[in-house]
Parts: C-alpha cells; structure tokens; sequence
C-alpha cells in the first residue's frame, strides 16, 4: 500500500570551515533558484518527451522594458562542443532562468560564467547511478576526454 510522502527541511552544509558566502549561496539557490527552475525544466522535460527529441530553441533576450538590463558572456556545455552565448536579464527574469528556459542549467545563481545542456546533466545523472566507486578513474578519464576535444584543465592539483 503507497504511503504519504514526507517533505524534510533541508539544513545548509555545516562544516567548520564553511563560509558565509557559501551558506549565502546554499539559500540562494535552495529557497530562489531551484524552486523557480521546476517549471521551465517539467516544461522542457515534456516537449522534448523526457529528454528524446532535441527541441530547437534559441537563446532569447529578456522581454522586460520596466528593469535595467544585464548582459552576461556565458560559456556553454554541450556534448560535442564548448560554445560561448550571450544573455541578457534582468531582476525580473535572472539569469538562471533565461538558460533554463533554453536548455542549459546555470552554475551559479548570480551572473554565470558557466551553463550545462539539461542532455549533458541527464547522462551524467544516469552515468553515476551505475558508476562504480572510483572517482580517480572518473576524473582521469574525463580529462582524457577533454583532452582529446583540445581543453585543458587548469584546476589540477599536484
């Protein structure tokens, strides 16, 4: 017999270490972002029938006249490519949303740098629900990927 389920109040990371400006962002993004990203992902999530059909949208500008305009350089992340856009937003439409609306998670909830396509995050998803346990194996193997698309990480440490 099904059960109720239960909604838990989700706590910020609390390692000794943690900043304010983490918790900050925790907040942002757990009680701002997310919430307001639902929508536009079940949307998307629907009319390309669970991530089956390529949809073919484009980057739009923000259609509010009433806000001051921001214009954010975005590099994006696709499966066969790096592509650097341009967005625009406003308060009214931040930029999360923008990119989430055109397929494209954002990496941070105040001006990203850096959006990932929904297809890239579906497989990843599915890719570490049967990955084994190794992420030395995971991370070399991805450089070597990247490697052969002719990036380089910078972040490595020796």
């Amino acid at each position: 017999m099904p059960t109720a389920c239960t909604i838990k109040q989700v706590q910020p990371p609390s390692c000794p270490g943690s900043l304010q400006k983490q918790q900050s962002q925790w907040h942002k993004w757990s009680q701002d972002i997310i919430p307001v990203h639902v929508e536009p992902y079940l949307w998307y999530l629907r009319v390309s029938q669970n991530l089956h059909v390529a949809v073919d949208t484009h980057i739009l500008l923000s259609q509010c006249n009433t806000c001051i305009i921001h214009v954010l350089n975005v590099t994006c992340v696709f499966f066969d490519c790096l592509e650097e856009i341009k967005i625009n937003s406003c308060p009214c439409t931040p930029s999360p949303m923008c990119l989430m609306k055109h397929e494209l998670f954002a990496s941070t909830p105040t001006a990203p740098t850096l959006a990932v396509d929904l297809q890239v995050l579906g497989f990843l998803r599915k890719f570490f629900v049967h990955l084994t346990p190794n992420t030395s194996a995971w991370c070399e193997a991805l450089e070597s990927f990247l490697d052969g698309q002719g990036y380089k990480l910078q972040s490595k440490v020796c």
